[in-house]
């Protein structure tokens, strides 16, 4: 397939729109694309103005040769992380888990759920 406009704009990119107080407005970016930010007076003129961002950077880039982020893909996430921390960590993890009754591996998960939440 050859990855032209029109393939790039018809992928899943990931947009970020939140209220800003201090801008008093709502700024908005494409979490694929780095160093991109936009303003609105609502979330639908943000969404407009980050798709009309996104069709210029591609069709400079396409123009120059450089390489386009495409947005990341569930399938290419199995569930697999290898996590690394202190050996004070793991022990107090390892601590709260056996209270709870539950492995390590459930707490973690519960954790990042709970963290994940907060961001949606």
């Amino acid at each position: 397939m050859k990855k032209n406009l029109d393939y790039y704009m018809n992928l899943p990119y990931s947009y970020i729109v939140e209220w800003s107080d201090a801008d008093e407005c709502y700024l908005g970016s494409i979490v694929e694309i780095e160093k991109n930010m936009t303003c609105g007076d609502s979330p639908e003129e943000v969404i407009t103005n980050l798709k009309e961002a996104l069709e210029a950077y591609v069709n400079t880039s396409i123009a120059n040769g450089m390489d386009i982020p495409e947005p990341i893909k569930m399938a290419d996430y199995k569930g697999n992380i290898t996590y690394r921390t202190t050996g004070l960590k793991h022990y107090r993890l390892a601590k709260i888990a056996k209270l709870k009754g539950m492995s390590i591996n459930a707490f973690i998960d519960e954790a990042v759920e709970e963290k994940l939440q907060e961001t949606a």
